[in-house]
């Protein structure tokens, strides 16, 4: 992945600016570039030649169309091939501050003002309302890992309302002091409330934070289709503990099942 993303550097004409970041499972390398028109940042990711389609492929370039949200602006891709794996390179602009987390997952409190919540807020707000035919879960996808998770004991997982969502809101694609999101590859349609329990689960370890979650999307998280978004993560999140991350989590996240299984229960 370093040299692949040396070799998008040099087309682009551009000067590495600071140290690279590898997403999961190495996947993905992205760094602050010089490039003749200003700061920029390039990203680079690899993916067998049979996963390299679809939506989550072109999940960067087709976010390009949603206003109203704080996010990098794509201003460039191109593709190549590498044996049996094809690479696309992506010049955005560059979001100012830091990652809120090194992790996905939280591990202490951040001091996070009002303003920051009210633009996260105003930025998901914005998202809801985004027209898209990009689909990141279905109905099938949310009853299916339930009975797998949970068997019978949620009668009912029918999703009343739908609406476009980032769907990997967690604490590594957030910036701070101002708020933005980043890494849109696999947004697109999903149950309401959809983010906010994806945040919401990833905060756990640190209780307050978990807590400033729950009053900035207390509706959403408290809402049926809140809850049942709640669990569908919580089967994803379980999946990737399985494969050896944030082992951590395995057991707040079976707390908090048996929570919103018992709150879906009375209703």
């Amino acid at each position: 992945m370093a040299g692949a993303f040396s070799k998008a550097a040099a087309e682009a004409g551009a000067t590495v600016a600071g140290e690279p970041v590898f997403g999961w499972r190495e996947r993905t390398i992205g760094a602050p570039v010089d490039t003749p028109d200003g700061p920029r940042w390039l990203r680079v990711v690899s993916e067998h030649h049979r996963w390299a389609e679809g939506d989550f492929w072109t999940g960067n370039a087709d976010a390009a169309t949603i206003t109203g949200v704080a996010k990098p602006r794509l201003l460039g891709c191109w593709e190549w091939h590498d044996g049996d794996y094809r690479l696309r390179a992506e010049v955005m602009t560059i979001v100012p501050g830091r990652h809120c987390s090194a992790t996905p997952e939280l591990h202490e409190p951040l001091p996070l003002p009002d303003l920051w919540w009210r633009e996260l807020r105003g930025s998901l707000y914005a998202l809801a309302q985004v027209d898209t035919v990009r689909v990141h879960v279905s109905q099938a996808d949310v009853a299916h890992r339930i009975r797998v998770f949970f068997g019978d004991r949620v009668t009912d997982p029918t999703v009343s309302s739908w609406s476009a969502a980032h769907t990997d809101l967690h604490w590594a694609n957030l910036m701070a002091p101002g708020c933005a999101l980043v890494d849109w590859e696999g947004w697109g349609m999903a149950p309401a409330g959809f983010d906010a329990a994806t945040l919401y689960l990833h905060s756990l370890l640190v209780p307050e934070m978990a807590d400033r979650v729950v009053t900035a999307f207390s509706a959403q998280l408290q809402a049926r289709d809140g809850l049942l978004s709640q669990l569908f993560v919580t089967g994803r999140m379980l999946l990737r503990i399985n494969s050896g991350d944030y082992p951590e989590l395995a057991i707040p996240l079976h707390r908090n099942a048996e929570r919103v299984i018992e709150v879906l229960t009375r209703r």
